[in-house]
């Protein structure tokens, strides 16, 4: 059992750095296409410097998120073989065009960096960068269809597979429309937007509070005044596919829901339950605050509507109750962040410069680190709530893991690259950079 706790650390850690890049480079492409276009309608040099200094940010991101992603398909591959033999007879479709929008991505993003100054009508060469933005939303789209199938497993003839292992009946298209996918996917892709975006609100926030110098200073408030619309816009989204996402678990995967909202028993005008402290042994949640029928409301419509409890379900099935916990932290500061965009709006609205406010640039600086913390906690609840099951109700972890020593070691060394790539990409951003003065960039364009 080691050996399987030491396959889901180290899966776990490598998802988790993984997709801050991901986020990060779904984000990306959209800031920069509008600031080009900005820079291009207002021939504003500020934006056009802003993209361009993006651009070479996304390069580096690109080549390094690439590396990440092999190793975690090679870590899929290696710690979890039972897996991806039920996977590559059943849902492999995704993975397949991923591929494809990988070199969409990649070939596009060639075009556009090598090819700057090299067109006369600048809104060609911002067309170029379009089909960049499309390939890396579509690789997060096409690699959740995988995750939403491991949530809701469809496409292939379940009952006879529990009973004797056997594959039949297979539809290999289904795994693009099961009854998660779109909830899921709208959700994880408006969460990567929101996280990544506040990351460069956060950078932009940060060096407006430290620099000094005028011209350097109105670039960094042209570039949060637009990334703060836009992450305005995000939040909204993510808030409104997360309250979705969260409905839906009553029926998909009640166990999920039960354990999100410390449910043991099923009950009729349930409370919704703020804060609270997991009993051992997955008895239930002590220190918390009841309010009323909230739960009932939030989930069925209905003050007096019902909601599934752990009871129901054998106990070796039931998720950990510490993901309430998680839950509460992530909507909670959620909430937080977008009170804060509702305060920058208003600022707005009474005619007062937000982005000249000290303080609200500091809060800024802790939102895009807190982004960060919702998306890791975002998805360790999604993840750790499927527990025991790695294909909800159809296979378990222990059963589909590999329980070989011999893949510690090689395994060990993805670890070490995992915990130095954020750091080592951030260095290489910086001597980058370094080389690179903003003042030039400013006088160049």
């Amino acid at each position: 059992m080691l050996i399987v706790d030491f396959d889901r650390f180290l899966m776990g850690y490598s998802l988790g750095v993984h997709i801050i890049l991901a986020s990060i480079g779904i984000a990306l492409p959209v800031i920069i296409l509008i600031a080009e276009y900005l820079g291009i309608r207002n021939n504003d040099v500020h934006y056009r410097a802003l993209a361009k200094r993006l651009a070479i940010v996304f390069v580096v991101l690109f080549a390094i998120g690439t590396a990440s992603g092999t190793l975690v398909a090679l870590e899929i591959l290696l710690l979890w073989p039972k897996f991806m033999a039920l996977v590559s007879q059943v849902s492999i479709l995704p993975f397949y065009i991923e591929t494809f929008a990988f070199f969409m991505e990649s070939i596009f993003l060639a075009i556009y960096f090598y090819s700057w100054d090299r067109f006369k009508n600048r809104f060609a060469h911002l067309l170029t960068g379009i089909p960049i933005a499309i390939g890396s939303a579509l690789s997060g789209v096409l690699i959740t269809m995988i995750n939403a199938w491991m949530n809701t497993p469809n496409g292939f003839n379940i009952p006879a597979y529990l009973a004797n292992g056997t594959v039949t009946g297979v539809q290999p298209l289904a795994v693009f429309n099961t009854p998660s996918t779109a909830i899921e996917v709208s959700h994880v892709l408006a969460s990567s937007y929101f996280s990544g975006i506040l990351v460069f609100a956060m950078y932009l926030a940060f060096m407006l509070l430290v620099c000094k110098d005028e011209q350097k200073k109105l670039y960094y408030r042209k570039g949060l005044g637009l990334v703060i619309v836009l992450a305005m816009v995000s939040t909204i989204a993510a808030v409104a596919t997360g309250l979705v996402s969260i409905s839906s678990l009553v029926s998909l995967q009640p166990e999920k829901y039960a354990a999100i909202e410390g449910n043991i028993n099923s009950t009729a005008f349930a409370p919704e339950r703020i804060g609270g402290i997991p009993i051992g042994n997955n008895s239930g949640l002590a220190y918390f605050i009841p309010i009323p029928g909230a739960q009932s409301m939030l989930a069925t419509g209905s003050l007096n509507g019902t909601v599934p409890g752990l009871s129901s379900y054998p106990h070796s099935t039931w998720p950990p109750l510490i993901i309430h916990l998680f839950f509460d932290i992530m909507v909670g500061v959620g909430f937080a962040i977008a009170g804060l965009m509702a305060l920058i709006v208003l600022l707005y609205l009474l005619r007062r410069n937000p982005i000249g406010n000290r303080i609200i640039l500091w809060l800024v600086v802790a939102a895009g680190v807190l982004g960060l913390v919702i998306l890791e906690l975002g998805w360790v609840l999604a993840e750790l709530g499927r527990q025991p099951w790695i294909i909800y109700n159809v296979m378990l972890v222990s059963d589909a893991a590999n329980y070989s020593a011999s893949v510690i070691p090689a395994t060990a060394l993805i670890l070490v690259f995992y915990i130095a790539v954020i750091p080592a990409t951030l260095l290489i951003l910086r001597r980058i950079f370094r080389d690179r003065p903003l003042e030039n960039e400013l006088v160049n364009q």
